[in-house]
């Protein structure tokens, strides 16, 4: 997972062991400063969306920026031993989802 996500040199700048399951997820899933994290991409997508027009009136957020925030803020009070098999999946669900309501909302 570290090859994939070219992040080798990262896990053994931040930390001192062997890769292991916790390591990898911290890196790859939770790290909010490490720019191939899924927090830190939804961090920029939130960032992204807000930019974007406001759809549903002046001053609502849109269904996309509401599923995005919603969806960052519950990965980031995550822990790794949170990230079990089952909630990566839904997390990958969840993202799909995302693509949707923005594809539907601007594009739709």
């Amino acid at each position: 997972m570290l090859e994939i996500g070219d992040s080798v040199m990262t896990h053994r700048r931040q930390y001192p062991v062997q890769a292991g399951r916790r390591t990898v997820i911290d890196l790859l899933v939770l790290d909010p400063l490490n720019p191939r994290s899924i927090l830190f991409q939804l961090e920029r997508l939130k960032a992204e969306i807000a930019l974007l027009p406001s759809i549903g009136g002046e001053g609502h957020m849109s269904q996309a920026a509401k599923e995005i925030l919603q969806l960052n803020t519950a990965i980031a009070i995550k822990e790794p031993a949170d990230m079990t098999a089952q909630a990566l999946d839904d997390l990958a669900s969840e993202i799909g989802g995302l693509y949707n309501s923005l594809a539907k909302a601007y594009f739709g």
